[in-house]
This record gives C-alpha cells, sequence and structure tokens, in this order.
C-alpha cells in the first residue's frame, strides 16, 4: 500500500474522507434517536407559573415570592433543569388574558416548554373549562403539568387519571348548561318573547314580539310558492324581488339562501299561523 492510499485509509477511519479530487469531506458520527431527544429536553424550559390577584393574598402563604420558593424546591427535588419564573400579578384567574399566561402558552406551541409548574389550580385558572383546554394542549405538546396544593403530576398514571376525571366534570357540565339554555330558549318562544336578534315577521313591542303585518304577508308568499313544487328557492327570491318586497334590512333583495334560511326557520315554523 503506497503512501497516499494509507492517509486515505487513516482519514477514512476518523471520520474524513479524501476524494479522487482531493476534497475532504468530513462525517459527523451519527448520534442516537435517545442522545437527540435528551438534547431537545436540555433546550426546553421548566416555567414556574406564579399568580397573585390582589395584594391580600400576600398575608395568607400566597406571596409572589412564597410561591416562587415552594415552587423552585419543587423544581429542584424533581431535578429539572432551565428553569424560568413567569408571573401575573394583581390580575384574577378568571381572565385568561394575562400577560405572562399569554406568553407561557406561546412558548408551549412553540414546543420550549418541559414542564409548568404550579402552586394549585387556582393559581393557573378558575374555569373548569379553560383549565380543561389548556392542559389539554399541554398534553398535545408533550409538556408535564404539576400542581402542587392538587398533588398533580401528569408524567404519572394518578396524574393522567385526574385529567380524564377533569375532562369528565368538564363535559357534564357543558351538557348542563346547554340543557338550561335549551329550555330557557324554548320558553321565551311559547311566550313570544324575544331571542337575540329580531325575526323576520315580528317586532318588538313592551319586550313581547308582535307580528308584522307586511313581513308576514311576505312569509305567506314564500310558503305558498314553497309548496307549489316547481318553485325553487331561486325562483321565489326572483318573485319577490319582481313584487318589490323588502327584506329585514328595508331592501330589496333576496337570494336564495335567504328564502331556504326563513322558510325552514324553527322559529317561523312554531308561531305561524
Amino acid at each position: 500500500m503506497n503512501a497516499s492510499a494509507k492517509t486515505v485509509k487513516k482519514a477514512t477511519k476518523s471520520g474524513i474522507s479524501v476524494n479522487s479530487t482531493g476534497i475532504k469531506k468530513i462525517t459527523c458520527p451519527a448520534q442516537s434517536n435517545e442522545a437527540v431527544d435528551a438534547l431537545k429536553t436540555d433546550n426546553k424550559k421548566v416555567i414556574l407559573y406564579v399568580r397573585v390577584s390582589h395584594e391580600n393574598q400576600v398575608t395568607n402563604g400566597q406571596s409572589i415570592d412564597n410561591q416562587i420558593y415552594r415552587l423552585k424546591n419543587y423544581a429542584e427535588m424533581k431535578g429539572y433543569r432551565n428553569v424560568i419564573v413567569l408571573s401575573d400579578n394583581g390580575i384574577s384567574a378568571k381572565n385568561m388574558k394575562r400577560a405572562s399566561f399569554i406568553k407561557m402558552i406561546e412558548m408551549v406551541r412553540a414546543d420550549e416548554v418541559e414542564a409548568i409548574i404550579v402552586l394549585s389550580l387556582s393559581r393557573f385558572a378558575r374555569n373548569l373549562i379553560d383549565t380543561l383546554n389548556t392542559l389539554g394542549l399541554l398534553n398535545e405538546h408533550n409538556v408535564t403539568f404539576h400542581s402542587l396544593s392538587e398533588s398533580v403530576d401528569t408524567s404519572t398514571a394518578v396524574g393522567r387519571f385526574f385529567l380524564t376525571v377533569l375532562a369528565s366534570l368538564a363535559q357534564l357540565e357543558r351538557e348542563q348548561v346547554g340543557e338550561r339554555i335549551k329550555s330557557v330558549l324554548q320558553f321565551k318562544k311559547l311566550n313570544g318573547e324575544r331571542m337575540g336578534k329580531l325575526n323576520f315577521g315580528f317586532q318588538e313591542h313592551n319586550g313581547k314580539l308582535i307580528k308584522d303585518k307586511t313581513e308576514q304577508n311576505t312569509l305567506r308568499i314564500i310558503r305558498t310558492l314553497r309548496n307549489k313544487k316547481e318553485y325553487t328557492y331561486a325562483m321565489i327570491a326572483e318573485t319577490l324581488m319582481k313584487r318589490e318586497r323588502n327584506n329585514k334590512n328595508g331592501r330589496v333583495f333576496w337570494n336564495k339562501s335567504m328564502v331556504f334560511k326563513l322558510y325552514n326557520s324553527n322559529f317561523n315554523r312554531l308561531l305561524k299561523p
């Protein structure tokens, strides 16, 4: 083997190869997936999120300094590195538009966070739905959540079970709210009360809905024509334009979508003669 060949062989072993033109090519040793994941995790932050809503909390053990002290001890016990503190002072948890909270969520979406630690869920959010939605986002980005007061750690089976319970409670709350709203709206309909936007065919008088004769005539035209099989919604709209019938805004303008909505309106079906 000549000297040139020995040089090439030696260089190849060291990760450097020389082609026929004499150009060097450096080959970096491949890293394992575990090593890459560890490197990514090392670059992520662990956020200690603290909040007080008013100065009175300084005297009941939930001051900013007290929260930070306890959270830092917990993070140290868990072996977390790259710890940063984000705080919102004098802001209620009912308000999700908190500067540091928003920054924290932005970091989560950018996959810059490994874990979030709070003193209690009340420091994080007060509304159950907001809490669950936020924890769902953390789960999507593989961010573990810790709450000291409730002993929540979503990296454990017990912590994940806690989230399942929260999800069930949130679903129950959503369904109950929906049932109450549906019941109230139905009651208003039956009593002829206004609900949000004023429906076509009616006017409001002293909090009650009364029929508008002109608009009721327009509704009768729509129903009569639609009952004739040959009339499409587009044809009915064209007829209303020719007859110069006003819409709810007082304009002579109709299209098939507007006619469709009026004809199929549950409100108009309920109150029509």
